[in-house]
């Protein structure tokens, strides 16, 4: 069995009424208590389009000499190289174009430029490369060479502040870096006080903006974990356009887009009509097993799971410089030849196109990320890989029958065909 690509499901727990609007044609254009609201239904303007993506060279492998761990991100740095990052290995090995590995960069560590399972990769403002840690969270930033160049942490680490803070994701927003995470405070020995926020910060560290901000009261005297009640957002949740607006999918079961103007106010929300995927009972059980294990130090923890997965799995702005929305049912059930399809919005939100990628592959277990000028990075393997570190972090999660031992990953670099 394998679970949904998304972060949102497969480290479901990292530390541990909906709007009803009148339905409307795709791409309607309505307003609810002043809020502009994109109305798209579940058929796109174009139709869907196919991308036959052709092998160019790969790496890893079981007769690779290179070994991953979990390749989770890749970035193409303005000297042409490609960065990827291995969450696992806490490393960034780099290739040129052509396949060959030229650098490896950062380590596993608590020093300068070393990382411990960093979550997402972007480039910073200034030009180094960062790496988000989760916990305690941070971005560890290195220059293309491997020199390290400092820190960043949200709020500056100020120790006046107390608490602990975990990173899902960062995003360059321009001059400014656009922050998910979740600042834990200890009310007590049995209870906590929690903010998961999405906000703006400038390379100081000085909050800017914030987005979004859902606070909340642990009591672990009488504690519930409720998948379907969470309203948080984590990873790969929200991604900033070239015009500085902000975009995040705050409901983890509707297929609905906030989009932010970038000093905090509401542009728009966008729509689409989309039903919500079943878990089969093995998924459902083993989520469940994976976050009763997570949660085991907790006495009589009430542990409520979804017969649904989030409904959205990623947001990101493709080379076209539209929005690509992968979502729960985009590596399932495709067409033969089809590996995976996105969901394509214009920047304003209405719904163009689908996309889908035709290349070998397996869309439940490997992902597809694309490069700035139009080409693909295809990682084999990646839920599994995912699975694995979340056992590793001591979560539960796998059952006896499925420790069978997960193929190497590869990194298979795609060019659509005809370029």
């Amino acid at each position: 069995m394998r679970t949904i690509k998304t972060w949102g499901n497969t480290l479901l727990v990292v530390s541990l009424v909906a709007l009803m609007a009148v339905p409307a044609m795709a791409g309607e254009e309505v307003k609810t208590d002043g809020v502009k609201h994109i109305m798209n239904g579940s058929t796109p303007e174009k139709g869907n389009r196919v991308i036959q993506l052709e092998e160019e060279w790969r790496v890893g492998g079981e007769d690779g000499e290179d070994f991953f761990g979990m390749i989770s991100q890749v970035r193409i740095g303005d000297d042409g190289l490609i960065y990827l990052l291995d969450t696992r290995l806490s490393e960034v090995p780099v290739y040129s174009t052509d396949g060959e590995r030229v650098n490896t960069l950062s380590r596993e560590g608590d020093g300068p430029g070393e990382t411990r399972i960093p979550s997402n990769m972007l480039f910073m403002p200034d030009g180094s490369l960062g790496l988000v840690q989760v916990f305690p969270g941070k971005v560890i930033k290195v220059q293309t060479d491997g020199t390290p160049a400092g820190t960043f942490q949200p709020g500056g680490g100020d120790p006046t502040q107390g608490g602990f803070l975990q990173m899902f994701d960062c995003n360059a927003n321009g001059e400014d870096i656009i922050v998910t995470a979740e600042a834990i405070t200890t009310g007590g020995p049995t209870s906590q006080d929690r903010s998961n926020f999405v906000a703006s910060f400038d390379a100081e560290g000085k909050e800017l903006v914030r987005y979004f901000d859902n606070s909340y009261h642990w009591d672990f005297t009488a504690f519930e974990f409720n998948e379907d009640k969470l309203g948080r957002v984590d990873f790969r949740r929200v991604t900033a356009g070239k015009d500085g607006r902000v975009y995040i999918n705050t409901k983890r079961n509707e297929y609905e887009i906030t989009v932010f103007n970038k000093d905090g106010s509401v542009d728009r929300v966008i729509h689409r009509e989309f039903e919500n995927r079943l878990r089969s009972d093995e998924e459902y059980n083993r989520v469940k097993t994976t976050a009763e294990g997570q949660l085991a130090q907790i006495p009589n923890a009430k542990i409520v799971v979804s017969k649904t997965d989030p409904a959205l799995a990623g947001l990101s702005f493709g080379p076209d410089g539209n929005l690509w929305v992968g979502t729960s049912r985009s590596g399932r059930d495709q067409a033969e030849g089809i590996m995976t399809t996105w969901d394509v919005f214009t920047p304003d939100g209405h719904f163009v196109e689908t996309v889908s990628a035709a290349c070998p592959g397996d869309g439940e277990n490997d992902i597809i990320i694309w490069t700035p000028e139009g080409n693909a990075v295809q990682v084999t393997g990646f839920t599994e890989a995912v699975e694995a570190l979340q056992s590793q972090g001591g979560g539960g999660g796998g059952d006896d029958d499925d420790d069978e031992e997960a193929e190497p990953m590869e990194v298979i670099y795609l060019r659509v065909a005809g370029n």
